[in-house]
């Protein structure tokens, strides 16, 4: 599964590779964090798909030869008057095989299917759309476009129901088109994207900027679609306060039916004003949608630069008890020196410690990134992207030299409950109570819980974030706090804006690796908590209190969204309790939940799945951002889902 653009395997013809230069600090941060800290240049997009379908690719065309005039021809015209060509004759070689077919009498063909397309790949998506059957065909004409320009995975299409809704609303009233026609268009839609491993995201719901709910009868029907068909179909759904709880109810069942974590849902009370705090005007921070796994981008305006900077937060501590050294590889020292354990008096000095070192590692991480910009720019233009995104035309610069709208850089924050239950043990453990100084806690680490009572009293006798205990709760809204006032002036410094994403993809298991014993009571080696969702099987005072516990932190502040996975039991995800269910995720979003994800397998499923694969060939879940079949993933993986808990009571 190729996740990314990989610049030494993909070279532009003709052009060298630029490779940055690596400082030793660097090496050092990659081998602790398992980190790439780059500027991620390709196939993490949502486009303005309405522009193919109001314009088709020869009215892009002739755009993209008046803004040639007015500001002189480059490579980037050139290019993107190549793809816009190359488009629309994509329909008319449709066109010419269905007529073949239909000449033949293949009998694996309905005739008024062929002549359907004939009439539509005649002129799409050459021409503007005209009907909804065009305009679903023109948007899978363009997509696959953008996806020959820099592979599949998390190239995603945005909006639907926004961006067909005028087309279907135009025939259904004509009486050229009926609500099961429709439907019936989409489940092919979702045919046509299906993909063993999808992060092709599509979003349904959200918040006009006025206000008012933007719910639509295609809302509805691509989750009946999603539920109709019963695979992995990457669906999102964002809602505010004034969405239909009906409709929400709806999302849920949906979730419940399928048992895929699919789909997942985005609290637009919390996402557009986060959006507004970088710069990004009230209009169009409401046009939001997500790509991939959760990253956020405003489709057609914006170039993401989605999971770019990835860290591990968990380390900071890790440096401050080695005085910046490694204490899974002492010999190295990719953190700062902040004085020896005996000099921390106060619980808050040693926080300033852990504060500085997590500075570091962002700046570290940020630093990288705009040595990766300046390679991006030379080794993977993207006239697609281009050519699809606001500004890039009009500027005369391509999506990766800065040309989008809105260029922002995406900076992955891991380890954060990890580091939180952490803090609030040394807090209670060497400050409050006395009974360890922070020497023994750093021999106890070191030598990786040689007594097992000790680390189940780290684990058991001090709060552990994911419970609605506000202690350990407020040091890991203090963490994200800091990290984004870090990165507000580390945008200043680098001349880039950056935003934060507390997300972990699968890379927590690569994090996990690299790190040593923490006091929040993980052993060496083991995997830390995906993204903000608790360490797994440190939740136990139910769904409401987990909810509750995500929902303070400070998620204004947090635009590439505070990602969290919710395991519940089916036995409480049963459509009888559903309303319930609503109440509670509406009051939880009301304080601030941001994304939330959900699983709802039990734990025997899952472990019989492990040892009889065989027997369970199509059970999915959602893993970090994405469902996937639970067959298909790695034992370790595997047993991080299984040690989730299962909430089965509110």
């Amino acid at each position: 599964m190729e996740a990314f653009f990989d610049l030494k395997r993909h070279p532009v013809e003709g052009n060298p590779i630029l490779m940055p230069e690596y400082t030793q600090a660097d090496k050092d941060s990659e081998i602790e964090w398992a980190s790439i800290g780059r500027c991620i240049d390709s196939n993490h997009t949502v486009l303005g798909f309405e522009s193919v379908l109001r314009h088709g690719f020869s009215g892009l065309l002739a755009k993209a030869e008046k803004y040639e005039a007015k500001n002189g021809q480059n490579d980037m015209y050139t290019a993107i008057k190549q793809v816009c060509r190359a488009a629309c004759g994509i329909g008319q070689k449709y066109a010419q095989e269905a007529r073949r077919l239909r000449d033949i009498g293949d009998p694996a063909y309905q005739r008024e299917d062929l002549d359907f397309i004939i009439e539509t790949c005649s002129r799409i998506p050459a021409e503007p759309a005209r009907s909804f059957r065009e305009a679903v065909q023109s948007l899978l004409f363009a997509h696959i476009v953008n996806t020959w320009e820099d592979y599949i995975n998390a190239n995603s299409l945005g909006r639907l129901d926004q961006i067909l809704y005028p087309y279907y609303k135009a025939d259904l009233d004509a009486g050229i088109l009926t609500k099961d026609e429709a439907f019936e268009i989409i489940c092919c839609l979702w045919l046509k994207l299906y993909r063993s491993y999808d992060v092709q995201q599509s979003c349904v719901g959200g918040t006009a900027p006025d206000g008012t709910d933007q719910v639509n009868d295609l809302s509805y029907m691509m989750l009946d679609a999603t539920e109709k068909l019963d695979f992995i179909r990457c669906l999102s759904v964002r809602y505010s306060q004034k969405t239909d709880h009906a409709f929400i109810t709806r999302a849920l069942e949906v979730v419940g039916h399928v048992g895929k974590g699919v789909p997942f849902f985005f609290n637009d009370d919390v996402m557009i004003p986060a959006l507004e705090s970088k710069g990004i005007p009230h209009k169009d921070a409401c046009g939001y949608t997500q790509i991939g796994c959760v990253e956020t981008v405003i489709p057609g305006k914006s170039n993401p630069h989605a999971v770019t900077g990835e860290t591990n937060l968990l380390k900071a501590l890790e440096y401050v008890l080695g005085n910046g050294h490694s204490m899974m590889y002492p010999s190295f020292c990719p953190g700062i020196e902040t004085g020896a354990l005996s000099s921390f008096v106060t619980f808050e000095q040693f926080y300033d410690a852990v504060r500085a070192q997590m500075f570091h590692i962002l700046d570290l991480t940020c630093a990288k990134v705009k040595k990766w910009r300046t390679c991006s720019v030379t080794n993977s233009p993207k006239p697609v992207k281009s050519l699809l995104t606001e500004g890039c035309l009009e500027s005369g610069r391509d999506f990766n030299d800065g040309g989008a709208l809105y260029d922002y850089y995406q900076i992955m924050l891991g380890g954060i409950p990890n580091l939180a239950d952490s803090l609030e043990v040394i807090r209670e453990f060497v400050y409050n109570r006395q009974f360890y100084s922070l020497g023994e806690i750093k021999t106890i680490l070191d030598e990786n819980f040689p007594d097992e009572t000790v680390r189940q009293e780290f684990i058991n006798r001090a709060a552990k974030f994911g419970n609605d205990i506000d202690s350990v709760d407020s040091l890991a809204a203090m963490i994200i706090n800091d990290c984004c006032d870090c990165l507000d002036t580390l945008s200043e410094t680098y001349g880039l804006s950056f935003h934060a994403q507390p997300f972990t993809f699968l890379w927590m298991v690569d994090h996990g690796r690299e790190s040593a014993a923490s006091p929040d009571g993980r052993r060496r080696g083991e995997i830390i908590a995906y993204s903000l969702s608790p360490m797994q099987g440190r939740d136990f005072s139910g769904l409401t209190a987990l909810l509750n516990s995500i929902a303070k932190m400070p998620t204004q502040r947090t635009p590439g969204t505070t990602s969290a996975i919710v395991e519940v039991d089916p036995k409480l995800f049963t459509d009888r309790n559903l309303p319930v269910l609503t109440e509670i995720f509406f009051a939880s979003s009301a304080c601030g939940l941001e994304n939330v994800q959900f699983n709802t397998i039990d734990a025997q499923t899952l472990i019989n799945a492990q040892k009889h694969p065989e027997k369970y060939n199509n059970l999915a879940v959602r893993v970090s951002g994405f469902s996937q079949k639970f067959n298909l993933l790695s034992p370790q993986l595997q047993d991080h889902i299984i040690g989730r808990t299962k909430h089965a009571c509110l």
